[in-house]
């Protein structure tokens, strides 16, 4: 047994040597982990060298129940392979435990990162999506702006202009109660970090940042963030400020001036669905009762009670004012991303700081972005025909059949200078490689307009299964074939080959995706609405899915026409009604068929 103290450097020639007999097999057990001293380590290395076997079957069978939550019997391998464990273990492992890879090592937390992990790990556990987000308001400003990223065990972190990040904790938020139908969340108290704002002058402050005596429920923090996020700028679009989700194009709103079109989207589908929170909290507002000091006789021998009276209806009219501002912004944002932010085939990426348009049919480099088309549809902002329109631009433009996946934008940059995304070589990550996250919301966008063929043929860009099937693939890919991939290279002797693997959002967005999206397990306040959308070649398949204690077994039909029965555990048949919804039971086992 060798220990390393805190104070020791690990000597890395160290090696153990084995030596074999022909025909000879040794088992040999490595065992690595952390204590307080050395008492310590010992008992727990003498425990596990005696009982490794036990514990290794103990380790496997906790990750095949984690991982099991939702298994696929479909007609395509690597959709099954995918769905049946690895996206859960990569993002439980990599993302949310370790916070590493093999290509980004740090250990510390991504504040839009780690929620985005978590909203695709609700489908394992609710509670994992709900413990993060509390997790994360901790590291919210009292002004309202939060941690880019920050180390929990030292404090240090770095405080941002990033104008997407505290977005992503509401957004969370509404995934949370959208989902569970849970809306205590919004009166938990926490606390909130509480320093000296950033100078005028200032990009980004990294310091030490600890919590502050002052605190505010779940509610109260999600407003903080709607009201500095809710700036708009000359366009009636949100500021930019250093950068919103791609943290690359740093220099569009430096200044101040720059406006996201993408944000624009992300924010109105925010604002939208934060109004089913207001009426919440302003329905139970009205009808929480409260005890008030007033002693009332109520008879004769001068026997006493307090008075219950109702909560003040002063509150009322806030809830009501902030309503009416939020459908304001709505209004506002709707108009000027279906106006001034369309370019007459696709919807802009942004205005820089001198108003000028980025992604757009002018524009030298950049001319099209993806998440400006996508968003377009997720948050259903765009008109109607724009949404069409923008989705078949992203094909016919983004879309690179010849060497297997979606750009993120096109032309890469070379001349522009958008941030330090232009210093990246021209198709590597952002600078027009395929960013694998932005893959899957176009993806997402096609099984929302209801294209079942372009969804799995966008699908098959992403798995990292299709892109090993033969020796000459996997010398083009060169990475894991079974790790989701950060970003794929698109240009020159590099294009097709695989970025960074394992440390990356999209093992959770694309666990989301096929389990909501491909096969329509669309879950609302615990109700469950199933609408698949699977190419037509996928004639029947079935889903295994666990909803707390409960196993519903999922047979699907294609035959044309929409019709769900439900036989539950005594064999009765149930037809559901015409919506499709069926109201998920905690125990017992379940079949479903559906055929459509």
């Amino acid at each position: 047994l060798t220990y390393i103290t805190s104070s020791e450097k690990i000597d890395k020639n160290k090696e153990v040597n084995i030596k074999l007999l022909a025909g000879e097999e040794k088992e040999v057990v490595f065992l690595i982990g952390a204590e307080k001293d050395e008492i310590k380590c010992l008992e727990k290395s003498t425990y596990f060298l005696s009982s490794y076997e036990k514990e290794f079957k103990n380790t496997k069978k906790y990750w095949k129940e984690k991982t099991s939550k939702i298994l696929a019997k479909t007609p395509l391998d690597s959709f099954n392979i995918m769905q049946n464990g690895r996206l859960v273990y990569q993002t439980l492992t990599s993302r949310m435990l370790g916070r590493t890879g093999f290509y980004q090592s740090s250990g510390g937390y991504g504040f839009r990162d780690q929620l985005q992990d978590a909203i695709g790990m609700k489908w394992v556990d609710s509670n994992i999506l709900r413990t993060q987000i509390l997790f994360h308001a901790k590291h919210q400003f009292l002004e309202g702006d939060v941690e880019h990223w920050w180390h929990e065990d030292s404090h240090l972190g770095i405080r941002t202009r990033y104008a997407d990040d505290l977005l992503w904790f509401v957004y969370a938020v509404e995934e949370y109660i959208d989902f569970t139908g849970d809306f205590s969340l919004l009166d938990e108290i926490v606390e909130y970090i509480e320093a000296d704002i950033l100078k005028e002058d200032e990009i980004d402050r990294v310091n030490y940042y600890y919590s502050s005596e002052k605190k505010g429920s779940i509610f109260e923090h999600c407003l903080k963030a709607i009201k500095m996020a809710s700036t708009l700028g000359k366009h009636n679009l949100p500021l930019m400020k250093h950068g919103d989700w791609n943290d690359g194009m740093n220099k569009i709103g430096e200044k101040g001036k720059g406006e996201s079109v993408w944000l624009g989207f992300f924010l109105y589908d925010i604002l939208n669905r934060f109004i089913e929170l207001i009426d919440h909290q302003e329905e139970k507002a009205q009808k929480q009762i409260i005890s008030k000091d007033i002693e009332v006789e109520t008879n004769e021998k001068g026997d006493k009670r307090l008075q219950p009276t109702r909560i003040d209806e002063c509150k009322n009219n806030d809830y009501e004012n902030l309503k009416n501002e939020i459908k304001e912004t709505i209004i506002k944002l709707k108009k000027s991303l279906n106006t001034i932010s369309w370019d007459g085939r696709w919807f802009i990426r942004a205005f820089n700081d001198k108003g000028e348009k980025i992604g757009s049919i002018n524009s030298e480099e950049c001319k099209i972005d993806s998440i400006s088309q996508s968003f377009s549809v997720l948050s259903k902002a765009g008109d109607n025909d724009k949404q069409y329109i923008a989705m078949s631009s992203l094909e016919n433009n983004l879309i690179d059949e010849e060497n297997n996946l979606v750009k993120l934008l096109t032309p890469a940059l070379d001349k522009v200078n958008l941030g330090y995304i232009s210093s990246y070589a021209r198709g590597m990550r952002e600078n027009g490689g395929q960013y694998t996250h932005a893959a899957i919301w176009a993806m997402i966008a096609e099984a929302m307009l209801n294209k079942p063929d372009m969804v799995m043929n966008i699908y098959k860009k992403i798995n990292p299964i299709e892109h090993t099937k033969s020796k000459d693939s996997i010398m083009k890919y060169k990475v894991e074939p079974y790790a989701i991939e950060a970003d794929i290279y698109s240009e020159d002797n590099l294009a097709g080959r695989g970025g960074w693997t394992w440390y990356t959002g999209s093992s959770s967005w694309l666990y989301e995706a096929q389990n909501k999206y491909i096969l329509g397990l669309h879950i609302h306040h615990g109700k469950l609405r199933i609408n698949p959308c699977v190419p037509k070649d996928w004639k029947e398949f079935e889903v295994t899915f666990k909803w707390k204690e409960a196993t519903y077994t999922i047979k699907y039909k294609q035959i044309g026409d929409y019709k769900v029965i439900q036989n539950t555990n005594d064999t009765q048949q149930l037809i559901i009604n015409k919506q499709g919804i069926i109201d998920l039971e905690d125990k017992g086992k379940y079949e479903i068929k559906i055929y459509f």
